[in-house]
């Protein structure tokens, strides 16, 4: 899931773990706690494409690494408040500097979500901005200025916050297309369920909205614990309905391909980014692979539209000794399909398909890899072609698209 989602969904397990005992600390740290896993996007900077492909949603979102990785960060934060040094001004500027951060990041996905095009809705970021700065007013005149009391927590309640945080963070990782190795180091499988798109705002702002609220109620009150809860219990309901669909549409797709008489080997469906209504199916039999797009609004039960592609085994058969290709097709759990190039071929991932009911050729897929032969090795460029129109008018036809025909 998208960062946003993981730093509210963070905050809310921390008010649940620690909240009555360390107030709003519980819900920075929550936030951390949500966000660690995700700190291996760092190996993008020093692998090649296909290695940062690999090291992704890797050993950090295993279960060994929920499970262990919590004795660590729990007893450094254990002892830092043990030991009394949370009151140090170095301390203080340190997550002053790391709340200012998470603020940013929550005004910056608010007005990204919810953009006009490329640009933000003026009211949304007046009211985001205003909120912003009267919560770093609030950060230096009640935590910065104050003489911080002691905290009274074990070391077990820690070890809880982490495990939960890193548990919740790769197992909801687990749900999208995307998928996380949460058998590593004994198996590189990559778990994923495909029920939910990597950014859902359905899914994001009610965590968001109550993650606003609590914090200014009283520490331990029921308002405060209520307003969580819902917030909780509102996603929580909608992620249900996103395995609930994902059985419908997985039935709609098997009866789509035996109406037009196709024995496929095996089949998937996956949802279309910011919603849980489009879905992009994929199939493959022993020659072709077919795409198409299925919205829960569509009257057609059949499928408007299926795309056929061939299976390209003998550009695969040539690619195959590379390392960099077997990577790819690792990732893609074999639903890759080629198509040659002027001086290149490129190869796209059919789990995410394309933005239209019919494709043409690569410009119209979502994800694809763009690789070269180059001095005896496979020169890999990761790019995702722009698709033609401005966003705005894009958004529009692909919102359309949601509504079904």
């Amino acid at each position: 899931m998208d960062s946003l989602t993981h730093l509210v969904l963070g905050a809310a397990l921390g008010e649940i773990v620690l909240g009555k005992k360390i107030g709003n600390r519980a819900l920075i740290w929550g936030a951390i706690g949500e966000t660690i896993p995700d700190l291996d996007v760092i190996g993008n900077l020093f692998l090649s494409p296909t290695g940062a492909l690999a090291f992704h949603r890797g050993f950090t979102h295993s279960f060994m690494f929920a499970f262990l990785a919590p004795l660590l960060f729990g007893g450094l934060v254990f002892k830092l408040y043990h030991t009394g040094r949370h009151k140090s001004t170095v301390y203080k500027v340190i997550i002053s500097i790391l709340n200012v951060l998470l603020m940013t990041t929550l005004i910056v996905g608010s007005n990204y979500l919810f953009s006009d095009g490329h640009h933000p809705r003026w009211w949304l970021l007046i009211i985001t901005a205003g909120l912003g700065i009267y919560l770093s007013w609030r950060l230096y005149q009640h935590y910065y200025r104050k003489d911080l009391e002691d905290i009274n927590t074990r070391y077990k309640d820690w070890y809880i916050l982490f495990m939960v945080t890193f548990l919740t963070h790769i197992l909801l990782d687990s749900c999208t297309t995307y998928g996380t190795q949460l058998f590593l180091p004994f198996s590189d499988y990559r778990m994923a369920f495909n029920n939910i798109a990597v950014a859902d705002p359905f899914y994001t702002i009610p965590f968001l909205i109550c993650a606003i609220i609590f914090p200014f109620l009283r520490r331990g009150s029921k308002q405060r614990a209520v307003v969580n809860y819902l917030g909780l219990g509102i996603s929580c309901a909608y992620l249900l309905f996103t395995f609930v669909n994902k059985f419908h549409m997985d039935n709609v797709f098997e009866k789509a391909l035996q109406h037009r008489g196709i024995e496929a080997t095996r089949c998937r469906a996956t949802p279309t980014i910011l919603n849980n209504f489009l879905w992009n199916f994929v199939a493959e039999d022993k020659d072709k692979y077919y795409v198409g797009l299925y919205s829960n609004f569509d009257t057609d039960p059949n499928v408007h539209y299926l795309n056929e592609f061939p299976k390209s085994d003998s550009i695969k058969q040539v690619l195959s000794p590379y390392k960099e290709f077997r990577v790819i097709n690792w990732f893609s759990d074999g639903y890759l399909t080629a198509f040659p190039a002027d001086t290149m071929i490129v190869l796209s991932d059919l789990r995410y398909g394309g933005m239209r009911d019919t494709i043409i050729d690569y410009r119209d897929m979502i994800f694809s890899f763009y690789v070269k032969e180059k001095n005896g090795s496979l020169e890999v460029l990761t790019e995702r072609t722009p698709q033609e129109g401005s966003f705005g008018e894009l958004l529009k036809k692909f919102i359309k698209r949601v509504k079904g025909y």
